[in-house]
């Protein structure tokens, strides 16, 4: 008896000091940025999915590391042209020390256009590294898009660090 009163004692405080703990930190977490693995973890589940607002400004459509689909890009060398880049890491030893990204560009309204350079973009702009995509070929039943699709070799320390994606 006197062990599970102890016990419920001990439970009964340290929910008390978490909940006055969470209480008073609650207005400072609200105005800090989640990083955004913890932000897709949390809209997958049905209560959380207050905790994070729609961020319009995010430069990720879905980021479900390692898989990420980030949001289109105008590109301004042709009205209306729009680009959009989805990437996955992937090791290719098993070691984990080496790895590749592999990626999907497609791009919409851009007739005749055999290559372009995407640059991979830390949280500052500055470039992290680079990749060629020139293996276009249209997708059937779909006017005016085209895709390519390869992969482009990169530590995962590299892809963790990116933020953001320009297509010339």
């Amino acid at each position: 008896m006197r062990r599970f009163l102890l016990t419920l004692l001990f439970g009964l405080f340290y929910l008390g000091a978490g909940f006055s703990i969470g209480v008073w930190y609650a207005p400072q977490l609200k105005l800090t940025q989640l990083p955004p693995s913890i932000a897709s973890l949390a809209k997958k589940v049905p209560w959380a999915k207050s905790i994070v607002g729609a961020d319009n400004d995010s430069p990720f459509e879905v980021y479900d590391y390692p898989t990420i689909k980030w949001r289109p890009k105008l590109l301004t060398d042709s009205p209306g042209a729009i680009a959009q880049l989805w990437t996955t890491y992937e090791w290719t030893d098993q070691g984990h020390r080496s790895g590749k990204m592999n990626y999907r560009l497609t791009m919409f309204k851009t007739p005749n256009r055999p290559q372009c350079e995407v640059q991979l973009l830390d949280d500052g702009g500055f470039k992290i590294t680079q990749f060629v995509a020139s293996d276009f070929h249209p997708i059937p039943g779909a006017a005016d898009i085209m895709e390519a699709r390869d992969s482009h070799p990169c530590t995962e320390d590299e892809y963790k660090r990116v933020h953001d994606y320009s297509v010339k």
